[in-house]
């Protein structure tokens, strides 16, 4: 797919992603609300924000980084030749990418999957409910490190694994969009009742449908006024 179809898809999608984030938002803020049962959650999430406050965990968010474009370049087929991690920077060597391998870190939280991985294999040869707590105080922090280190990166200049992937206007957006459906379906998993993925899909599909009749009703009018002015 050229530059230019992906720079109009990105265009296209940015609308979608926009009305995706404000109903993510609105759905997910009562959810979380019920802190008798997001409390473990929130307090991870609150732990990591005041560490990543005071600079900390650069080394790890690279470490992680670049593992995820190591290991969506195998599910891709692509082989890796080399990994480097240093404490703020880092890279892989691959015969090849594509746009998956170059946004995977961006909105793949390697360190949530990575403890949702440990609960589940301890929950197949020991009772791990009296952990839960501290599980779901894990999956806070882990996903707080996600967002806030891709905000970060995301925040400061063009990261060339946007330009692999097919340029900033398509990137951006579609990052966007993914980091909220997954922000959501992290949710239902960790809390099913808090959560109805059928209301919140409803809920995303109508402000993306509101989003697109807005700016369709709102270059018709430009359209219209320019018209007259311009026969007048």
């Amino acid at each position: 797919m050229s530059a230019t179809i992906k720079t109009f898809i990105g265009v296209i999608l940015a609308p979608a992603a926009l009305a995706a984030a404000w109903a993510t938002a609105a759905a997910l803020a009562p959810a979380l609300a019920r802190f008798g049962v997001t409390f473990p959650l929130l307090a991870g999430a609150l732990a990591c924000l005041l560490l990543h406050a005071g600079g900390r965990g650069k080394r790890l968010y690279v470490a992680a980084h670049e593992l995820t474009h190591a290991l969506a370049a195998v599910a891709s087929g692509v082989r890796v030749r080399k990994i480097s991690v240093k404490r703020s920077s880092g890279y892989v060597l691959l015969d090849s990418t594509n746009a998956f391998i170059s946004l995977a870190p961006y909105f793949i939280p390697f360190y949530t999957l990575a403890a949702a991985a440990g609960y589940w294999l301890a929950g197949r040869f020991w009772d791990v409910q009296p952990l839960r707590p501290w599980f779901l105080g894990a999956a806070g922090f882990t996903l707080a490190f996600h967002v806030l280190h891709t905000a970060d990166i995301l925040a400061g200049p063009v990261q060339s694994d946007l330009k692999k992937a097919g340029g900033p206007v398509f990137s951006l957006p579609l990052l966007l969009l993914l980091n909220c459906l997954g922000l959501a379906a992290a949710l239902k998993l960790l809390f099913p009742e808090l959560l109805s993925l059928k209301v919140y899909g409803a809920r995303v599909l109508a402000a993306q449908a509101a989003a697109y009749k807005g700016l369709f009703s709102a270059a018709a009018y430009i359209f219209n006024t320019a018209k007259i002015y311009l026969q007048s």
